[in-house]
Order: structure tokens, then sequence, then C-alpha cells
């Protein structure tokens, strides 16, 4: 099993900060792995739903899809991101902190078949990409 989990502190409300985590469109703006979200993509998602992606080259794949699992309007977001065989747990938290908000990602992965072999390097590579993505987020808020 890979499991990462990052928090960045911003300097935005809580509300600004879901509002713009919850709408997929957003995701390529942050989440370096996204290339984009096709127009017409829900503004928050809806549990249940599957949303296509188009991922950068992976592993040889670039179409993927995000399901939301759960969401909790203005709080959390979980979903069930399926790529190149890989079906890693998302969770989007925010949180009220010191006057802005607390955004927290984690991903929990369980590699099967063949896939178990990259375990190794997946549990190095994925904390650093996760902390990567939050500090984008970061960025692209509060810039």
């Amino acid at each position: 099993m890979v499991k990462s989990s990052e928090s960045v502190q911003l300097s935005r409300s809580a509300e600004e900060v879901f509002r713009y985590v919850a709408d997929l469109r957003n995701e390529p703006s942050w989440h370096d792995d996204i290339a984009s979200v096709p127009p017409g993509t829900d503004p928050v998602p809806v549990p249940g739903k599957t949303y296509p992606l188009t991922f950068k080259p992976f592993m040889g794949k670039t179409e993927g899809t995000f399901t939301a699992l759960e969401v909790d309007p203005g709080r959390r977001i979980v979903y069930r991101a399926a790529l190149a065989g890989l079906t890693p747990l998302i969770t989007y938290t925010v949180t009220p902190q010191d006057g802005g908000a607390q955004f927290t990602r984690s991903v929990e992965m369980h590699p099967t078949g063949l896939r178990i072999a990259m375990t190794p390097m997946m549990a190095l590579m994925v904390p650093r990409r996760n902390k990567a993505f939050v500090q984008n987020l970061k960025r692209a808020l509060e810039t």
C-alpha cells in the first residue's frame, strides 16, 4: 500500500478554497499530472458520477477518470481515480484555520498484479508529487 497526506495553509477562505478544488476544471492549474478536463464538467462533483480526464502521459496512458465517491459541500471530496490500471483513493479536505484555510490532499493506493513490483518506487514518488501539488495550489490561489 502507498499512502500520502500533504497539507498547506492558504490565505483564502475555506469556502473559496473548496469552490476552487471542487471544480475539476481547475485541476490542470495545480495538479501537474492532469492535462485537461472536458468543458461542461460539473463545478461541484456529483456523488457517484465519473468524470473523464486527460492525464499527461503516464505509463503510456493519457485517458483516465475521477469518480466522486463522497462530497461534503464546503469540506471534503473523495474520488476514486482510474489510470493505467491504478485506482488510488484521493481525498481533498478543506478546514477553516487562522483566518484562512488548510487544504489537505490524501492519496491511498493498493497496487495489484504486476504493479506491486512498483510499490517501492511509488512509495517515494507519490508523497513527493503530492507535496508539489499542494504547493502548486497555494501558488495558484495566492498569486
